[in-house]
C-alpha cells in the first residue's frame, strides 16, 4: 500500500480518518501493507526476521516510511503542513503513542513500544531529520552530512537492535556505521532524483562553486566525479567497519538480516560507481542477478 498525499494527511489524525480501526490485528496488517508497499533497493523484513517479531518490524518501518513521506510527499507541496504534521508525529512518539486511538499506525505502535519497552528518542530523531529535509540546506562539510545521518538513519538501526534485544554499546557503534553507509548509498543512488527537487547532499566543501543551477554542466563533471569518489570511499569504509557487528550479535537471524543489508548496500554502491557520471541522470535498480549475489554474499558474511 503506497499512501497518497491525502491518505497521509487523513491518516495523521487521532482517529486515523478512513483508515480507523479498533482491532490490533488490523492495525498491524495496515502497517505491513505500508511497509511492503514501497519499492526499496534494500530488503524489508526478509525471511530472516522471526514471524513473532515481524509485526513489530512492520509497525516501526511504517512509522519511518510515513514520517519520510511527510517530507517527500506532503511537505514538498505544502511545507508548513509537512512541518506541522512532523511535530504532531513527534508529540505522539513522546507519548509513546498511548492515545487510546483508532488510528491503525498509533494503535500498532503503542503495542510495539509497550511490548519492546522502546524509548521515544529514536522516533523523535527521525522527525527532526525529515524537518531538516523540509528546511533543506546543502551540507557544508562531510561532518555535517554525517550529523544528518545520526538523525535520519541511525535511529532505525537502534530500533532494529532493540527489536532483537541486542542494543549494546558495541553493537550500536557498528550499527551506526551500517546505517550511515546505507543513508549515503541512498543519497548517491538518488542524486538524479534529488537534483529535480533542488536538493544536493554532496557537501559544499567537496564541490566548491558548483550550485544546483549548474550541477550537471559538462565543465563540472570532473569535479563532481572526484567528489563522488571521496563519498564512495567513505561509504565503503563504513560498511567494512560496520560489518564487525556480525561477530557481536547473538541472534543468528539478526546476523543474517544484517549481512543481507550490508550485502545489499555494497551491491548498490558498486552499481552507482559503475554508472560514473550517468548517476547524475539515472537511478540504479537491482535485477535478479543482483539479488542472487546479495543472498550469496550475505551467506558468506554470515558464516
Amino acid at each position: 500500500m503506497k499512501l497518497s498525499e491525502n491518505d497521509i494527511i487523513d491518516l495523521l489524525t487521532e482517529d486515523g480518518g478512513k483508515f480507523r480501526t479498533k482491532n490490533l490485528e488490523e492495525a498491524y496488517n495496515f502497517c505491513k501493507k505500508v511497509a511492503l508497499g514501497h519499492y526499496e533497493n534494500f530488503p524489508v523484513a526478509s525471511v530472516a526476521i522471526p514471524s513473532s517479531k515481524k509485526k513489530h518490524f512492520y509497525s516501526i518501518y511504517a512509522y519511518c516510511r510515513i514520517a519520510d513521506d511527510l517530507g517527500d510527499v506532503v511537505g514538498i507541496r505544502n511545507k508548513d503542513l509537512g512541518l506541522k504534521l512532523l511535530d504532531y508525529l513527534a508529540d505522539c512518539a513522546n507519548q509513546k503513542f498511548k492515545l487510546n486511538t483508532s488510528n491503525p499506525l498509533f494503535l500498532a505502535l503503542s503495542n510495539t513500544v509497550n511490548e519492546l519497552n522502546l524509548p521515544a528518542e529514536p522516533f523523535v530523531k527521525l522527525t527532526i531529520a525529515f524537518k531538516k529535509d523540509l528546511n533543506f540546506s546543502q551540507p557544508e562539510s562531510i561532518e555535517e552530512l554525517l550529523d544528518y545521518c545520526e538523525y535520519s538513519a541511525n535511529p532505525v538501526g537502534e530500533l532494529v537492535l532493540r527489536l532483537f534485544d541486542e542494543n549494546l554499546e558495541a553493537t550500536k557503534v557498528y550499527s551506526d556505521c551500517v546505517c550511515t553507509g546505507l543513508q549515503l548509498v541512498n543519497f548517491l543512488q538518488d542524486v538524479s532524483v534529488d537534483i529535480e527537487i533542488g536538493r544536493i547532499y554532496i557537501p559544499k566543501s567537496l564541490i566548491p562553486n558548483i550550485s544546483i543551477d549548474n550541477f550537471t554542466k559538462d565543465e563540472n563533471k570532473f569535479v563532481l566525479i572526484n567528489s563522488l569518489k571521496e563519498l564512495y570511499l567513505l561509504t565503503d569504509n563504513l560498511f567494512k567497519e560496520g560489518e564487525k557487528i556480525l561477530k557481536l550479535v547473538n541472534s543468528k537471524r539478526l546476523r543474517f538480516e544484517l549481512a543481507m543489508i550490508i550485502s545489499g548496500g555494497t551491491i548498490i554502491l558498486e552499481k552507482v560507481v559503475r554508472l560514473k557520471e550517468n548517476i547524475l541522470f539515472h537511478r540504479p535498480k537491482l535485477n535478479s542477478n543482483d539479488k542472487i549475489k546479495i543472498i550469496w554474499n550475505a551467506i558468506k558474511r554470515w558464516k
